[in-house]
């Protein structure tokens, strides 16, 4: 086996353990796992305002499919949906108390996960393992994530001077990233 082999092998293999503890969460929860990445979406970008349409951009999913989703997830007590007070067409998604100590667990979850993964390597390794994956990050030209765009109160996305999408969150810090949200 070639060392790309084995280099490929080994992050797959954190990837799936990521994952089984994602799944094993999800399974716990009662959710599914389309809710379950849904409410932690919501959870972790509340803040900006969530729409429907874009969690049905974001999921790739039709929004009538993210209509039924959310009604569910409402009749649940994870979620509320309120009218903007600028545009009653527009309603932006929460998480309630229930639906955000959901979430919690789930962080919690993978943070023990990522622990277990990890214990084996000191801190100085760690530090030194991460250096490495970024410069492949880096020399890759692999795509940077950025968070979704800052939304007004009327759902629209909130333009810059270059009238570019401002993105992150309203005080122009990016939102803090949470490991393994993505179980769907």
């Amino acid at each position: 086996m070639s060392i790309e082999e084995r280099l490929t092998t080994a992050i797959r293999s954190l990837a799936f353990a990521q994952r089984a503890a994602a799944d094993e969460w999800v399974r716990d929860s009662g959710l599914t796992r389309q809710q379950a990445f849904t409410l932690g979406y919501i959870d972790e970008h509340q803040d900006r305002g969530v729409i429907a349409r874009e969690l049905s951009e974001m999921s790739g999913t039709t929004p009538a499919s993210v209509t039924s989703l959310l009604q569910g997830m409402e009749e649940r007590g994870l979620i509320t949906r309120t009218p903007s007070p600028d545009d009653s067409r527009v309603k932006f998604i929460r998480a309630t108390a229930e639906g955000s100590r959901l979430v919690a667990g789930f962080d919690d979850t993978m943070t023990d996960a990522q622990a277990r993964v990890f214990t084996p390597l000191t801190a100085e390794e760690q530090d030194q393992l991460l250096g490495l994956l970024q410069k492949v990050i880096d020399g890759s030209g692999l795509p940077v994530i950025a968070p979704p765009p800052v939304r007004s109160s009327r759902g629209r996305p909130v333009r810059g001077s270059r009238g570019r999408p401002v993105r992150g969150s309203t005080d122009g810090q990016s939102p803090p990233a949470r490991g393994g949200r993505s179980t769907g």
